[in-house]
């Protein structure tokens, strides 16, 4: 990595100014060797002498590596200014190019302007009392992003293709995916207006920010025609998504005395997806929709839908209402009528819920009085559902046959029966649960002694504990599930639970 740059500051009268000014490399290069060999003579070699294994010799052991190169290159170029430190602007831009992307779209444009009003400096606020500061901004800009795949944008070629040529298997060559030179940079653009503002000295602060976010060339694969394609899909940018939502945060010095103070502070943001499009003019998706995900084996059903006027994360499956007195599903059929589940239909499929919390909340509070401190740190999700695959898995008597169960497995469903013995794996509604908690994250207690006439001036001992409660009505193990990526509140069965931590330790200051 190499970064250049170059800065200008002058301040004239009543104006600030810097420019800066650069340049940036940065080359990654990834590489990796994977071996395997069993049937050793004896384990006192390890991975040391792998060779020596007998798979090896009977052309069993595996073997396969890999390297992968790419290159990042920016100029960059920002201007802030201001008047009276009343007035501020800041305004930037910003070149990149990356190999990672088609011939014809290497490079990318990424603008940003903000500006501030001082509002509190102004002589209008000299008689206020109460405010002690009010700032009003602005700002509006584009970022880009990569695709992980260094490779996609080109005309790659596959060696693992055997034929046979007058009686022998020779190697082949051949082109292993649809090449797109259009490959480009997926864009953000985010506009958002904010308040900063502080009270009676200070004593309250926070600010309130109000965001729209509107990422377009989106990467997705496409379904093509072959030919003139090779294969029948490829990966190209044709898909935008829109977010917006609301922050906010306030902090208190509620209390400040010598020998006793409490600060307290809340952060609350909400947040609002929607799936704008899936398509452009090159490349379609004429159905208006994909499914994402997978509830693996044995019922190896897609979890969530992605469809246009629609948020990411919705969970897609067969609304479940009630069992028969034989113990079996009925589900919603997509009249609205009742069905049993061997009647099923694909169309009989809805959203069931929704993964994306739509509401997050921070609470955090630290208390000293004399040598003591208390610190504990509290956050919540809510407005969201999970998918309890442990429970969709290992809540039904049939999974009996695979060694394992809950002990929820007899319990009665809808209040009426447990299910029929043989009543198959479903991924339905019923395994979908209100994911809202709220978590005590951490509660640290400490006690400061003054050391004199000694190398160590000052000895702070404490306690704490991370994870330590968790209140939810959420059955599974953990509420707090990935959120990210095309399939939120997916609750992996394979997952290792979150530990819960005690810590006992000292600071010493010399």
């Amino acid at each position: 990595m190499l970064e250049l740059t170059a800065n200008y500051q002058r301040s004239f009268k009543e104006h600030d100014l810097t420019v800066l000014g650069g340049y940036s490399w940065r080359q990654t290069n990834y590489q990796d060797y994977w071996m395997q060999n069993w049937d050793f003579p004896t384990d006192d070699f390890s991975y040391n002498n792998i060779g020596a294994g007998l798979a090896l010799a009977r052309g069993e052991a595996p073997q396969n590596s890999y390297q992968s190169s790419n290159k990042l290159i920016g100029y960059f170029f920002r201007l802030n200014y201001s008047f009276q430190n009343k007035y501020l602007l800041m305004a930037s831009i910003r070149r990149e190019g990356s190999s990672k992307f088609g011939v014809n779209n290497k490079y990318g444009n990424f603008p940003a302007v903000s500006a501030g009003w001082n509002i509190r400096n102004e002589g209008f606020m000299d008689g206020v009392k109460g405010i002690s500061a009010l700032k009003l901004r602005g700002g509006y800009g584009i970022t880009g992003t990569e695709p992980n795949d260094p490779y996609m944008s080109l005309n790659r070629l596959n060696f693992d293709t055997y034929i046979l040529v007058n009686g022998q298997w020779v190697q082949a060559i051949n082109p292993s995916t649809n090449a797109n030179p259009d490959l480009r940079w997926e864009k953000k653009e985010e506009a958002n207006i904010g308040l900063d503002y502080g009270l009676w000295n200070n004593r309250v602060t926070g600010s309130i920010d109000l965001y729209k976010r509107t990422t377009r060339d989106l990467l997705l694969d496409y379904s093509v025609p072959t030919p003139p394609y090779l294969y029948n899909t490829i990966r190209a940018n044709a898909a935008s998504m829109e977010n917006k939502g609301i922050e906010f945060q306030v902090n208190v010095a509620a209390i400040d005395h010598k020998d006793f103070k409490w600060n307290t502070s809340v952060n609350y943001s909400t947040n609002k997806n929607n799936c704008c499009s899936l398509s452009d003019k090159n490349f379609q998706l004429a159905a208006g929709y994909f499914d994402a995900g997978t509830t693996e084996e044995p019922i190896q059903q897609a979890v969530s839908r992605i469809q246009i006027g629609q948020p990411i994360g919705n969970f897609w499956g067969f609304k479940s209402i009630d069992i028969d007195e034989n113990g079996y599903w009925v589900i919603e059929g997509k009249d609205g009528n009742a069905k049993p589940i061997a009647q099923q239909q694909a169309d009989d499929k809805k959203i069931i819920g929704n993964g994306l919390p739509k509401h997050y909340l921070n609470f955090n509070n630290t208390v000293s009085y004399k040598n003591f401190d208390l610190n504990v740190t509290m956050r919540g999700a809510f407005g969201f559902q999970i998918l309890n695959t442990p429970r969709m898995f290992y809540a039904a008597p049939v999974m009996l046959t695979r060694g394992n169960l809950l002990t929820s497995a007899y319990d009665k469903v809808y209040g009426k029966r447990a299910l029929a013995d043989d009543q198959s794996l479903n991924y339905l509604s019923y395994y979908i649960e209100d994911g809202d908690y709220w978590k005590i994250d951490n509660v640290t207690v400490g006690y400061n002694i003054k050391l004199k006439n000694v190398a160590v001036r000052g000895l702070r001992v404490y306690v704490s504990g991370s994870n330590l409660a968790t209140i939810t009505k959420y059955s599974g193990i953990d509420p707090e599930v990935g959120v990210t990526g095309l399939t939120p509140g997916f609750d992996d069965r394979t997952r290792y639970p979150a530990t819960t931590t005690y810590t006992l330790g000292a600071s010493f200051t010399f």
